[in-house]
């Protein structure tokens, strides 16, 4: 998440926060996310690593809106700044979760009180590298305070989940308000959580709390540092107007994770070197990593610069005129980023009332019809059986890879595993085609909506329901980033031909600076200026199927604003309730509810959220269609030496990363592939 935010702004080809997102997989960089890392150089040799380059660089153009981690929700954000402070765990390069500011961790017999050791002798330095203090217990507690009282954009993981998280959002913030919160230092190196209690008084058993340790909203902060920045930063009194913790300066933190940020110009560059006091520095190989601004309008720009020796490495982009010439120069020395947990797809505006930017909607009448048409169930069944997502995707990567990269479901296969071996998507699957009747194959890799007669059906349905066809929908591109631009214009043709002119789709091309102001760093619902948008994607939290299905609840869910909706009202009222009983979303949220109370069956607890998210593709009132989009690629990095991300922001990291002389074989990466398959 939240949670990480993502957003398909160009070379970062996200389709789509995100709180959920990563390093991304490029149009034009790839392995720059590569997903992820065996730290012990995985089918390398000692030699190649003894040559391997200490820095890299490559192009991006993500850049980080704010240094304040346990506030932001942004993926641009998480990218730096997971690599400037660490928490409490971490994923491995397997994917597993392992300790990092723990020393160990203890749950109670319920899993209602989660109790860590912190290891002794960690560094804050500043960004000159000068120790200020150790990192203690009471950070953490610093950390959790001022995300409550900075109203952290993914605050909404902690409601109802640690106990009087929630009623201290609504509290004065004075110290005896926060005694309430079961946030505790017992020690100098002992920090405590307490789960939130029910009407019994018995705190609920949230046996995956240790996997959201690995996300920036539980980072320690040095609360002598933050109050040193401006009396709107101190504990109890926050004045955001008056706090410059956070800032885009280089010392408006402190850091303890395995980078500090040296160089930060915006529209330029950032850069990172490698905190020689890291606790665990003997696993950072990198002095230094550069990521060079790079809008993307130019799609041969990181090959070039990658044959230019500039970039460790690029991504073959199918959409190339030349790109055969390319694949045959390479040959032998390619290879695919791996499947991914996150989740892209459309976002319908159900409320829309901003309209400066439209191809359409100045007519009123128009306007209105199409606001009609999104309310309707049938009408969205029929855009999501008209989009030729494959297509869309194979802008930018080989079919297979494509084919491979699409997406059905808004969560992840791995989000859990019942007892008798069924993993998530078994159960999404089962819920889905008993509930509907139907026969269709949600599992990646798969089309089980797209169909021109079925879209046809759909859009005569909804004639009968009153929709005037046809319909218009402003859609916000990038018109900056190229191949983008190609995938809106797949999505339009395939959307209009399948739909025999019935569905319209409106390319409202923009520079990448409007469209993050519209689409990505926009949280006001009646600003979101578009009928239907690509740039929303989500990758989990934390271990467990609610990182998902959280972010599309009716209350208070992270997606409602980019859906142009509202969340709870003053007076405790759920805000548009009207629209959203219409499209679904109070009966998903029952549904997830339901679920979220059952914490003493897992297979029960999994099963029931199953059954959510079976709701939101029956109702479609989201389109999931793909993952974080995966690149054939050329690079030196060595395959797996990085972190894997399941969920958290460990993705991000650097850690780990090695380079090798030479490029990476085909041979090379698909050996390592089946060591990790074996391994993780």
């Amino acid at each position: 998440m939240n949670s990480k935010k993502f957003a398909a702004l160009g070379l970062a080809l996200l389709l789509g926060l995100t709180s959920c997102g990563a390093p991304a997989n490029n149009d034009s960089q790839a392995g720059g996310d590569a997903s992820a890392s065996d730290t012990s150089g995985a089918g390398q040799t000692g030699e190649a690593l003894e040559s391997a380059d200490k820095e890299i660089t490559l192009p991006t153009d993500r850049e980080v809106q704010t240094l304040d981690y346990v506030v932001t929700a942004l993926a641009t954000d998480h990218e730096i700044n997971a690599n400037l402070v660490d928490g409490l765990m971490e994923t491995d390069h397997y994917g597993k979760l392992q300790n990092a500011l723990a020393e160990s961790v203890e749950p109670n017999e319920d899993f209602s009180v989660w109790t860590f050791k912190i290891r002794p002798g960690v560094k804050w330095v500043t960004n000159q590298g000068e120790e200020f203090a150790e990192v203690k217990a009471e950070d953490f507690v610093t950390g959790v305070r001022h995300g409550a009282e900075f109203a952290s954009a993914t605050g909404d993981l902690l409601t109802g989940l640690i106990d009087g998280y929630s009623d201290y959002l609504k509290s004065d913030f004075s110290d005896a308000a926060w005694e309430k919160v079961g946030v505790k230092a017992l020690d100098d190196y002992t920090v405590q959580f307490t789960m939130q209690k029910g009407e019994d008084g018995k705190s609920m058993s949230i046996p995956y709390f240790h996997s959201l340790t690995t996300y920036t909203v539980l980072y320690p902060i040095n609360k002598e540092y933050l109050e040193s920045k401006g009396n709107g930063c101190k504990l109890g009194a926050p004045n955001k107007k008056d706090c410059k913790f956070g800032s885009k300066e280089l010392d408006s933190i402190l850091y303890n994770g395995p980078f500090i940020l040296s160089e930060n110009v915006e529209k330029s560059k950032a850069v990172l070197v490698k905190n020689e006091d890291y606790w665990d520095a003997e696993h950072v190989y990198l002095d230094k990593v550069t990521r060079i601004f790079d809008a993307g309008q130019d799609p041969y720009s990181t090959i070039n610069g990658f044959e230019k020796g500039v970039y460790y490495s690029a991504a073959l982009n199918p959409s190339w005129e030349n790109f055969a010439d390319y694949a045959k120069k390479y040959e032998g020395k390619t290879s695919y980023s791996l499947p991914n947990s996150s989740v892209f797809g459309i976002v319908f505006n159900f409320n829309r009332k901003s309209f400066e930017h439209t191809n359409y909607a100045t007519d009123k009448a128009m306007a209105e019809a199409t606001h009609n048409a999104i309310l309707n169930e049938n009408f969205r069944k029929a855009l999501r059986a008209a989009y030729d997502v494959k297509s869309y995707l194979g802008v930018g990567m080989p079919e297979d890879l494509a084919i491979g990269s699409m997406r059905n479901i808004n969560n992840v296969a791995e989000a859990a595993e019942t007892s008798d071996g069924k993993n998530y998507y078994d159960l999404v699957n089962e819920a889905y085609n008993k509930d509907t009747g139907e026969n269709r194959n949600l599992n990646d890799g798969q089309a089980p909506f797209y169909s021109k007669e079925e879209a046809m059906k759909y859009i005569e349905a909804a004639k009968a329901e009153g929709v005037q066809f046809p319909i218009h929908l402003d859609v916000m591109v990038n018109s900056s980033a190229d191949t983008l631009t190609k995938r809106a214009q797949s999505m339009k043709d395939s959307v209009e031909k399948n739909t025999e002119g019935n569905i319209i789709i409106e390319l409202i091309l923009r520079d990448l600076e409007t469209i993050k102001a519209v689409c990505y760093n926009n949280t006001d619902p009646e600003k979101m200026d578009y009928d239907i948008s690509t740039y929303t994607g989500w990758s989990p939290d934390y271990h467990d199927p609610k990182a998902f299905v959280d972010i599309y609840n009716a209350k208070n869910g992270y997606y409602l604003k980019s859906m142009g909706l509202g969340e709870v009202g003053e007076d405790g009222k759920i805000v548009d309730e009207d629209i959203k009983k219409q499209v679904g979303l109070l009966d998903y949220d029952k549904l997830y509810r339901e679920a979220d109370a059952i914490t003493d069956n897992l297979d029960e607890r999994y099963k029931a959220f199953a059954k959510a998210d079976a709701k939101l593709i029956e109702s479609c009132f989201y389109i999931p269609t793909s993952m974080q989009t995966r690149s054939m690629r050329v690079t030196k990095e060595v395959p797996f030496s990085r972190l894997m991300g399941a969920y958290g922001v460990s993705e991000y990291k650097y850690k780990g990363l090695r380079t090798q002389a030479d490029l990476v074989t085909t041979e090379q990466y698909n050996a390592a592939i089946a060591e990790f398959e074996k391994n993780k």
